[in-house]
């Protein structure tokens, strides 16, 4: 068994969509080596201020829905050991991915099946630290359909959103949010280190009360 870990760092000014205000650190205690030395020990301790959509995160339907189901209502055996499809499609800045591109992927790399987590290698991952982060590639309306109807559980993806970055209408987060309420996972890292396509994933969100979405510590299972 392999695991690798498809999660991002939580930092201060850290990577984020330019409609989330930064990451910002602060800390209540500080540690000091002259305290340790006094009285055998020394406390640390850290206040982060985030948002809950940057870093390796999963959307609920909340996040597109009044009406729609909050993160901390899923039961921990949905994030555990979930059956994986991962799709490399290779696009380049604001390029989309229709269903043909879906279809194809499935050709070489696996069928998806009902239920999976659906993993999109886009190669953006590896502009995580970059500006060219921003100008991801996206999911057409038609492309999250093709996913809905395949009945997928989950839809993941290695940029900031599933959509056009440059559109305010999200049109792939109302089809999978919305509509169906298939979960979507957001910077998700070190794809290209997976050695397969067909494994399973640990994702257990942070249990956030009415949370319209969580961070998780994102693992891939390979046997």
């Amino acid at each position: 068994m392999k695991l690798i870990d498809l999660s991002t760092v939580i930092s201060p000014g850290m990577p984020k969509p330019k409609s989330a205000p930064p990451v910002l650190l602060r800390y209540i205690l500080e540690p000091s080596e002259e305290q340790e030395k006094a009285q055998g020990f020394t406390n640390k301790m850290e206040e982060y201020t985030i948002t809950t959509h940057v870093a390796t995160h999963i959307d609920a339907p909340a996040h597109f829905s009044a009406h729609g189901k909050n993160i901390d209502e899923y039961d921990v055996s949905e994030f555990f050991l979930v059956p994986t499809q991962m799709l490399h499609i290779r696009r380049g800045a604001f390029e989309a991915i229709t269903a043909d591109d879906l279809r194809a992927a499935e050709e070489r790399d696996g069928t998806i099946q009902a239920g999976d987590l659906v993993l999109l290698n886009t190669g953006c991952h590896q502009y995580y630290y970059d500006e060219a982060y921003n100008y991801a590639p996206y999911l057409t309306k038609e492309a999250a359909e093709y996913l809905a109807e395949k009945q997928v559980k989950m839809v993941g993806t290695d940029s900031f959103t599933v959509d056009d970055p440059r559109e305010k209408d999200k049109p792939a987060h109302v089809v999978l949010l919305n509509q169906h309420g298939i979960l979507i996972i957001e910077c998700v890292m070190n794809l290209d280190a997976v050695p397969c396509t067909r494994f399973q994933t640990v994702c257990l969100p942070l249990k956030i009360q009415q949370g319209s979405g969580a961070f998780t510590r994102m693992i891939a299972v390979c046997q």
